[in-house]
């Protein structure tokens, strides 16, 4: 068992020690992506640069409003203040005289006033205030001597603490100084100390027999506790050691099928490899047998003889025959094709083999019958802890890496066609990539400029609108080109977003604004959110309700407003284990019931349409791998782009 020392040392490497200067936590500042370290470290760190790359997690951090603009940790802060109490420190006598040279280090603190004091002062202290308790700074478990000081506590009236009792009050059942002899209790049944003691000594003794009894029902319930103990750790190894079992029996067939299959192919390609040399050993020959007459016809023709050349007829006649019987082997067998039971995979990726109950079985029929009360207390133990319902369940999943592809796929853009088709940009390849709502590759799209890579993507009624550089293509589903625009600005990405049928929303960076485009390429509107003191726009979505919902990436949070440019809310805030922590959006987008979804470097968050913070959805626990860009379908499932090129689709059930 791990004592107390052993745990608060554990407490102070790994959460009160900065991962960078190895020391005690000095004015700790928290970066967004949750990692704490020293003012001066991260000062050092950065210089006079204006960005910092987080020495854990490598997360770029923006610093153009100063390190002292970070917040900071009052969590650590707080653990500080705890494991840096007074007696930790070396503390010194409260009551020593003033112009006493270095005054002596405390030993005692007095639970009455709150002072600590050394021993000399400690023993005056007692003895002007013999009501007052002190307590061993050493932290010492109750003994013998601190009964002591308690009993001088109690032989002082409780009601005139600096007079000790000298009489037995029967009738309050308590002593009592001469004061309260005389005063409060002067019509009280009143007994000396003597015969008090006397007539109470055998209620003591029972009262002691009593402790005693109780002292040993705790030992055995220690007992019971260690055993329980015991017990939970043996279950602990059973349930661990069944797992590992099953593990190893699962793999061990899955591995015994592939290496079944393996065999199984390796032998019909040796077969096909003997039979290929022997044809190939046979080919040769007759190639030979069929040169070496060649060269013989030709110096019999030369030679004029009559007989000879009439007999080369039949001879060349045997030689052509034989090979063109051997030209009708057949090389073109069918190849080995192996194919996954696509089912099975899946059910093995998304089930869970192991499920965990808590309680026991219900007793069985043949056994003693409860009553109906008892019998119903029992189910209810009985029943496994509810587990929390899975808000995204994730349907399938597919690689959009490609055959044809020069680079690994960075995948920018996402959008749902009217047909369900899921259409991504791939600003790596400089490709459109379309799939069918089953992950089934559909077509790929060029965009008509050759130096442009796609960035952006939004399907407005039938058109595809994509955004590269400072650029919006509008395209027939074809990929034909129908317009091409020149953006506003000079910002290197323009996320942008389609309302309806009826216009594209453009985010246009730093000048923090929207232009709204209809599907002729004309200027419909351009929205500002009034008063909103930004720093560089992001991912936009709308919502039903035609409220712009944008990530502002300098600012690190997620601004909702309408077309007539007021201001709904400002999201910048949400929890992790209980724990209000800062927003570091990314990726934006709504669902049917006009809910929020935010992207972070490693989850996926969930807000209500009015901009309050929820619930995590999805982390990395699950299975996620920095998502980027997202999406919602037509029936509510959610579409997200992974940083190593796999696009996920999950069920949301929000109900």
């Amino acid at each position: 068992m791990a004592t107390s020392s052993t745990i608060a040392d554990k407490i102070q490497n790994d959460f009160l020690n900065c991962k960078i200067c190895l020391a005690t936590f000095k004015q700790p500042k928290m970066l967004p992506c949750l990692h704490t370290y020293c003012l001066e470290c991260l000062e050092d760190l950065t210089k006079d640069d204006k960005i910092l790359k987080c020495p854990e997690c490598r997360e770029i951090v923006d610093l153009s409003g100063g390190i002292s603009k970070l917040k900071t940790n009052f969590h650590i802060n707080s653990l500080l203040d705890i494991f840096q109490s007074p007696e930790k420190k070396e503390l010194t006598c409260s009551l020593c005289p003033p112009g006493h040279k270095g005054k002596n280090p405390a030993v005692v603190k007095c639970g009455g006033c709150s002072n600590y004091m050394c021993q000399a002062c400690g023993d005056r202290h007692q003895s002007t205030h013999p009501t007052h308790m002190l307590v061993n700074l050493a932290g010492s478990s109750l003994d013998e001597t601190d009964i002591e000081v308690m009993m001088r506590k109690k032989i002082y009236c409780q009601i005139h603490p600096n007079d000790r009792v000298s009489y037995y009050c029967n009738t309050c059942d308590c002593v009592i100084c001469s004061k309260c002899y005389s005063y409060s209790c002067i019509k009280h049944q009143r007994l000396g100390l003597v015969e008090a003691a006397k007539a109470k000594k055998l209620t003591v003794r029972k009262l002691l027999e009593r402790l005693g009894s109780d002292i040993q029902l705790h030992i055995q319930r220690e007992g019971d506790l260690n055993e329980a103990m015991d017990k939970v750790k043996a279950i602990e190894c059973s349930i661990i050691s069944s797992i590992e079992n099953t593990l190893t029996e699962v793999l061990n067939n899955l591995f015994k099928q592939g290496e079944a299959i393996k065999k199984t192919v390796s032998d019909y390609v040796k077969k096909q490899e003997e039979s290929y040399a022997a044809a190939k050993s046979t080919l040769q020959l007759q190639k030979k047998k069929a040169q070496d007459t060649k060269e013989y016809c030709a110096r019999v023709i030369s030679t004029s003889d009559a007989k000879e050349i009439l007999c080369l007829k039949s001879i060349i006649e045997d030689q052509i025959s034989a090979l063109q019987a051997l030209s009708s082997l057949n090389v073109n067998k069918p190849s080995p094709k192996v194919t996954v039971n696509k089912s099975v995979k899946d059910m093995i990726s998304q089930c869970h083999l192991f499920n965990i109950t808590y309680g026991e079985e219900p007793v069985s029929e043949s056994q003693q019958s409860p009553s109906r009360t008892e019998q119903l207390k029992q189910t209810q133990a009985y029943l496994p802890i509810a587990q929390p319902k899975e808000k995204a369940i994730r349907k399938y999943f597919f690689d959009t890496n490609l055959d044809d592809d020069s680079y690994d796929p960075k995948l920018t853009g996402v959008s749902i066609s009217g047909d369900g088709d899921i259409i991504v940009a791939d600003e790596e390849n400089s490709l459109l990539k379309c799939y069918l709502d089953n992950g089934l590759l559909k077509t790929t799209i060029s965009l008509p400029d050759e130096d442009e890579d796609p960035c952006s993507v939004a399907v407005c009624d039938d058109i595809i609108a994509c955004s590269a550089k400072n650029r919006l293509y509008l395209l027939e589903m074809d990929g034909s080109l129908v317009k091409k625009l020149f953006l506003r600005g000079s910002e290197s990405v323009y996320p942008i977003a389609a309302y309806e049928d009826e216009y594209v929303a453009v985010s246009e960076g730093t000048l923090c604004s929207i232009s709204l485009y209809d599907l002729n390429g004309y200027v419909v509107s351009r929205v500002k959110p009034q008063g909103y003191e930004g720093i560089r726009f992001l991912f936009i979505a709308i919502n039903s309700e035609e409220e712009f919902i944008v990530s502002d990436c300098g600012k690190k949070c997620v601004v909702i407003f309408n077309r007539s440019e007021e201001i709904i809310a400002i999201c910048n805030e949400s929890c992790v284990n209980g724990l209000t922590v800062a927003l570091n959006p990314f990726s934006v987008c709504v669902d049917g019931n006009d809910n929020i979804y935010v992207t972070e470097p490693s989850r996926i968050l969930l807000f209500s349409p009015t901009g309050v913070f929820k619930d995590q959805l999805l982390s990395t626990a699950d299975g996620l791998h920095k998502p980027r860009v997202i999406a919602i379908d037509q029936d509510d499932n959610l579409i997200i782009t992974q940083g190593n090129g796999y696009v996920c689709v999950y069920e949301l059930n929000l109900d």
